[in-house]
């Protein structure tokens, strides 16, 4: 199982040296959550390394064009040697209405169409027409000169069932959501993706399945109440997501969601920011365990192949971050959880 590191949380200055740590200490893989200025924070890990694979987890697709992901995709890919990834995803409405400045009418499917698009682009045609996105190109290079690496893979990413078998469809791997628990990775996850590789005409050898856990490593620096608090901030804030309804209910869990909808709906009424104290103290510490992994290095890596082994490929780890703390101290925590992760899975 190939292990990365997730670098959300960390000062920007700080991106090309972790992953730098991460190759040094035999890790297969840094990836940057976009946006980060879109693109241009890539190159700064893709200059820090010189083995590892370099991925964007993920890219929303909306916020550019056919055109825009797929030459930018090209160039990291030449950049790199040949070790870039290119992860995208639709977003919610919600982010696509707030951030783009559009209602997109059936994301998943103009999604579908994209990828297509992009993948064509990359393959070195000049011209695509699809359902909802038609480029023609001049010329069917991307990038000045002659391209040498071949097009780099795309792993789309989703949490609801229509998105999963979008990327079986036209994907070369599922970025999984950080919110995936076991069991809905083998009772939903796997069944839609399998749905879109028969759909796809494709076999499961042409997949990658990408989990992205979170994760909190407890030492002599830290505590297990500081993961679970940091664990309740980051699952109640993806939790008030409306399109995660589904993924609420098949766990049980419409009372907490409920509840986090109420704690928004308050902050909103009263032009307040939302409490997170009041968001954390509505999930359990069992809701987290089956989600996030805390504990020493020890027990992290046991969790690890408890619940991953021979249902990932790969692992992203996603350094538990507190959101609502906005102070300078926060960034060189997590920081030093990455390295935390780092160590406990050198080699």
């Amino acid at each position: 199982m190939k292990v990365g590191i997730q670098l959300i949380g960390p000062r920007i200055s700080e991106i090309g040296k972790l992953a730098k740590a991460a190759e040094d200490r035999g890790l297969d893989g840094a990836w940057l959550p976009l946006p980060y200025g879109m693109y241009t924070g890539v190159g700064r890990l893709v200059e820090a390394t010189k083995r590892i694979r370099i991925g964007t987890s993920i890219a929303p697709l909306f916020h550019g064009t056919p055109y825009m992901h797929a030459a930018s995709a090209a160039m990291l890919q030449e950049m790199s040697e040949g070790r870039f990834v290119l992860g995208v995803g639709s977003q919610t409405k919600g982010q696509v209405r707030t951030q783009a400045g559009f209602d997109p009418p059936k994301p998943a499917m103009m999604a579908r169409d994209m990828v297509r698009a992009i993948r064509a682009l990359l393959n070195g045609e000049g011209k695509y027409e699809g359902e909802y996105y038609s480029v023609t190109l001049p010329m069917p290079r991307l990038v000045f000169g002659k391209a040498v690496q071949p097009p780099p893979p795309i792993l789309f990413s989703g949490v609801n069932p229509l998105n999963l078998r979008v990327s079986g469809e036209v994907g070369d791997g599922l970025i999984g959501h950080p919110i995936f628990t076991r069991r809905y990775l083998e009772e939903v996850v796997w069944p839609r993706v399998s749905d879109g590789l028969e759909r796809g005409g494709r076999n499961r050898d042409d997949f990658e399945m990408v989990a992205m856990p979170m994760v909190w490593i407890v030492d002599e620096t830290t505590s297990r109440e500081e993961g679970y608090q940091r664990a309740k901030r980051n699952l109640a804030h993806y939790y008030s997501t409306r399109a995660y309804g589904g993924y609420m209910e098949f766990h049980g869990w419409e009372p907490e969601r409920d509840a986090i909808r109420a704690v928004w709906q308050r902050a909103m009424d009263s032009k307040q920011p939302v409490n997170p104290h009041d968001m954390e103290a509505i999930l359990s510490d069992e809701i987290v365990d089956q989600v996030c992994l805390i504990g020493s290095a020890n027990e992290v890596r046991d969790m690890v192949v408890q619940r991953y082994e021979g249902i990932a490929d790969s692992l992203i780890f996603y350094s538990l971050h507190d959101g609502y703390a906005h102070d300078d101290e926060e960034p060189l925590k997590v920081e030093a959880n990455l390295s935390r992760v780092i160590d406990a899975f050198a080699g």
